[in-house]
């Protein structure tokens, strides 16, 4: 095991907040073993290479999609929680300096609610908590750079970013930390372009296994957001 991999699953295991762990991942060590790591999960090195940045489709042409594919659930997920794209407060870093795990906050960012509907984590206050573990697993100094970042970012005192403000309270997840961990080769897809799969297969292809029946449909309040609605996820619908 790697000391990052060391680092983030002792953070883990001891239940350390989010926000605990940002600085223990910031050092320079770190983020060169997060880099190194990152190039070595199959096709991101191509990724970062290209600084892929697709664009997203309309919504009307991702919900005209099969039922049951990535792309259709992900415009139901959408409209269900009246969600917008590119919610977070992140600068944008596609430069040619950028470094691989500065690019994997940018595609992370971008695809944050990719990974909602992927992982079926919901938008209440608890489920965030969770898909932020999750993504912790896949990719720990990554997400430690994000919320140093939007910290420090003149519109996170917005009453639309309570909900991340809180984040850095959560304590890390053990279940979601490890369903990151088992689907990093999520890191080196092309997201973008799988709309058409069934929703399902992906998430077999990903190795992004089934929540526990007890957080699947876990509602509640969506204190970021301002809306909250009944869970998308149950457990006899999982798109």
């Amino acid at each position: 095991m790697s000391e990052l991999q060391e680092v983030a699953r002792g953070l883990t295991e001891r239940r350390a907040t989010l926000g605990e762990a940002v600085p223990l991942l910031r050092t320079a060590e770190l983020q060169a073993a997060s880099d190194a790591a990152l190039l070595a999960v199959p096709g991101f090195r191509r990724l970062h290479a290209e600084r892929w940045d697709p664009p997203l489709p309309e919504p009307e042409t991702l919900a005209a999609l099969p039922v049951g594919s990535f792309g259709h659930a992900y415009a139901r997920y959408m409209e269900h929680y009246r969600l917008s794209p590119d919610f977070f407060p992140i600068q944008t870093r596609l430069g040619a300096d950028v470094t691989p795990t500065q690019y994997a906050v940018h595609r992370l960012n971008k695809s944050h609610d990719f990974l909602h509907v992927l992982g079926a984590y919901e938008t209440s206050d608890a489920d965030e908590v969770a898909v932020q573990s999750f993504v912790f697993g896949m990719a720990p100094v990554a997400l430690a750079t994000f919320l140093a970042e939007a910290a420090v970012h003149p519109d996170i005192q917005h009453a639309r970013y309570k909900h991340l403000r809180d984040i850095y309270e959560g304590h890390i997840q053990a279940e979601d930390f490890e369903r990151g961990a088992a689907a990093s080769a999520l890191l080196g897809e092309r997201l973008e372009t799988l709309w058409e799969v069934p929703l399902e297969r992906l998430r077999q292809r990903l190795g992004i296994t089934a929540r526990a029946p007890e957080h699947l449909g876990r509602g509640g309040e969506n204190s970021c957001g301002g809306f909250t609605a009944i869970p998308f996820f149950t457990a006899t619908r999982a798109i």
